[in-house]
């Protein structure tokens, strides 16, 4: 693992080496941009709930602090781009201290008579016109987010692929093949293929784009955004998965322990819709409102939430009492990796309202995301600061409301805080 590592930093240096001894030429450019960040946060952590009874079966730091750099370094010569997007991180908590570097994009763009574009190297693809969830975002699937950023942060901060595409450009259609494969020790997810078609229906204000993606789970997307006046802007983005790779419980034998089950569905056969559906509108004073329904065809539906919840609720219980607490510890253990606490059931409604010029220095905006099923619901407010031109500094928490065996009543601390410090250079 250490030589690939190894292997791959000599050829970005060695290609860095190369392209920089074209700088004597007339139409070579380079750029070099970013920013410096520092995020502390702070977790209202439960003493105990149903997923960790009196708080011994997970450990949770109270804060945590992330130092990074978020690094632009491209490069031009004719056809010929190299664009990279780095982020050297320092990850801290009372536990240890990591220190990393995530790679979102690194990779050689080719362009052939303005209309051809092949690339190559790691990029992080963003497909999607939706804000609240993204069903067509395919290559995203898996990637850690960090969700105290907002919405639009979220994906940009994201590790890319290691992938080789091409996009073809026509008047108003853009055809785009990708071909992102498993590579042993440096991505390890199935071969993945993603033909997409765009279309730009000028006279309508409208964009259609058309997905395909062939995969473990396949799936077949649209998205359409279409702008009414000068303010009103609908979209929808709607994804089809044969397939699922959820977590299903299922309670075997009552007795002296319960016995359950926890398997993977053989349902490749079966199709899942998940849709994203709404609009937005701005008003004279750059008031944005969002509202979106989302729909996971693949989230749990009530008898399989209620049969999970008996799972937890009994594991809890018994580990109280002191029945068999290992057994119950490991039945705690993988419930926890069961609840990722987004969309694991199947209607929501997300809300944003946001201004960034409420003032000439200050920003603002609130998240309102609801669980239609269980009424559980979180809220995100957030505010940015411009201390200087190139500095800002912001602060955003993330409240957690709902019934203790409701989605967002069983995450492990009642509510986040967060503050980050920016310098832009």
């Amino acid at each position: 693992m250490q030589n690939v590592k190894c292997k791959i930093k000599v050829t970005f240096f060695v290609f860095f080496i190369f392209l920089s001894c074209l700088s004597h030429a007339q139409e070579f450019t380079y750029e070099f941009s970013g920013k410096i960040i520092e995020q502390p946060a702070y977790y209202f952590l439960k003493d105990d709930y149903l997923l960790n009874p009196n708080g011994e079966i997970l450990d949770f730091s109270l804060s945590k602090n992330r130092f990074y750099g978020d690094i632009n370094f491209n490069l031009d010569y004719q056809n010929f781009k190299f664009i990279s997007k780095f982020r050297p991180t320092v990850l801290s908590d009372k536990k240890d201290t990591n220190i990393k570097t995530i790679i979102d994009d690194g990779y050689l763009d080719i362009g052939f008579k303005d209309r051809f574009f092949l690339y190559l190297g790691k990029r992080n693809i963003r497909d999607g016109v939706g804000l609240g969830s993204n069903p067509t975002d395919f290559l995203g699937e898996g990637k850690e987010v960090d969700m105290a950023k907002r919405e639009e942060e979220r994906r940009v901060e994201r590790e890319g692929n290691y992938l080789i595409g091409m996009d073809t450009y026509f008047k108003d259609i853009t055809l785009t093949a990708i071909f992102a494969p498993h590579i042993k020790e440096l991505q390890d997810e199935k071969d993945r293929v993603i033909l997409k078609a765009g279309f730009l229906m000028e006279p309508l204000n409208t964009d259609i784009s058309f997905h395909y993606f062939n995969s473990s789970i396949p799936g077949a997307g649209i998205n359409i955004s279409t702008t009414i006046g000068e303010s009103l802007v609908l979209h929808t983005e709607s994804a089809l998965r044969w397939g699922s790779d959820r977590k299903i419980v299922r309670l075997i034998q009552e007795g002296s322990p319960n016995l359950y089950e926890i398997y993977h569905p053989d349902d490749n056969q079966t199709i899942y819709p998940h849709i994203a559906a709404g609009g937005h509108y701005t008003f004279k004073d750059g008031t944005n409102v969002i509202l979106e329904y989302l729909y996971n065809g693949d989230g749990y539906n009530s008898e399989e939430w209620n049969t999970l919840k008996g799972f937890i609720k009994y594991s809890y219980d018994e580990y109280k009492t002191g029945f068999l607490k290992e057994l119950m510890k490991g039945n705690l253990l993988q419930a926890n990796e069961i609840m990722r606490f987004r969309e694991l059931r199947r209607n929501y409604i997300f809300a944003r309202i946001s201004n960034s010029g409420i003032t000439e220095k200050i920003d603002g905006a609130l998240v309102f995301l609801l669980n239609t099923d269980d009424k559980s619901f979180l809220i995100y407010p957030s505010v940015d600061y411009k201390i200087k031109g190139n500095t800002t500094v912001g602060f955003s928490a993330i409240i957690f409301v709902g019934e203790n065996d409701t989605e967002f009543g069983m995450t492990h601390w009642g509510s986040e805080v967060s503050m980050v410090y920016r310098y832009f250079f």
